[in-house]
């Protein structure tokens, strides 16, 4: 698989204009790939947009095959300067994989949750609606579960329960690193709740997501390597889901 970096160009008013509209950006994606012939390659691409708040702006993207950004390079990045984006193999990180060993991670995800049918009358909906989370701390347990807490905020997990045990985390390869007083290592940031609408369509879909830094620590070779692949959770044409590593002296993915 290829990784992509591409950097943005954020004061151009087509760049506002489609990070405003993820279905704009996932359709910029899908045009850069005119080699795509089956469902199943473009639903293996995962891409995600970093912005830093004072700092450079990146698209991501994960794919089968190198994309071509001219296109994306026009409406968003710097066509006046020689390219500068970079694509690069991802088999040489995947094969450096290994047990215990300790990563920085980013991850841009949509953190839901699933009505069961004892919640359907407080709701209206269906049993199996989908729910974002709402808090931080909500946000990080839906990686890491509550009981991950229990080192620094006793009051507010269940107690004697383990620690770590089968949550969304560790059923991709990885816990997340505890800090000297038992808290995770981890920040959830860029909060965000957005109302997308199909172009066909004027009902809005509503769509939460956030971005999760972290240590994490390798527990399970081949089920990290797949979530690095395939990404966690849902969303994923819609710019989350893809979860990307740097060495631990390094400031960002």
């Amino acid at each position: 698989m290829i990784l992509t970096r591409f950097p943005i160009n954020r004061t151009r008013r087509a760049t506002r204009q489609m990070l405003s509209s993820p279905y704009r950006l996932h359709a910029a994606v899908a045009g850069s790939f005119p080699a795509w012939s089956t469902p199943e390659l473009q639903s293996r691409t995962l891409w995600r947009v970093d912005l830093e708040p004072a700092g450079p702006a990146w698209l991501y993207i994960l794919s089968e095959n190198e994309p071509s950004l001219v296109g994306l390079d026009e409406q968003i990045g710097f066509p006046d300067r020689p390219p500068t984006w970079q694509s690069r193999p991802y088999d040489k990180l995947l094969s450096r994989l290994a047990p215990d060993q300790l990563w920085s991670f980013r991850l841009v995800a949509n953190p839901v949750r699933t009505l069961t049918r004892s919640r359907q009358a407080e709701t209206d909906g269906a049993s199996g609606k989908r729910v974002g989370h709402v808090t931080s701390r909500q946000q990080a347990s839906w990686l890491i579960g509550p009981t991950a807490y229990a080192g620094c905020d006793p009051e507010d997990v269940p107690t004697g329960l383990p620690r770590f045990n089968d949550t969304r985390a560790t059923r991709n390869g990885f816990d997340v690193v505890l800090d000297d007083l038992g808290c995770p290592k981890l920040v959830v940031s860029d909060r965000r709740r957005l109302d997308l609408r199909k172009p066909d369509s004027t009902k809005p879909i509503t769509l939460v997501t956030a971005r999760f830094d972290g240590v994490l620590r390798v527990t399970d070779v081949d089920r990290l390597r797949h979530a690095l692949t395939h990404g966690i959770g849902h969303a994923k044409a819609f710019g989350c889901g893809l979860l990307t590593l740097a060495p631990l002296s390094a400031v960002s993915p």
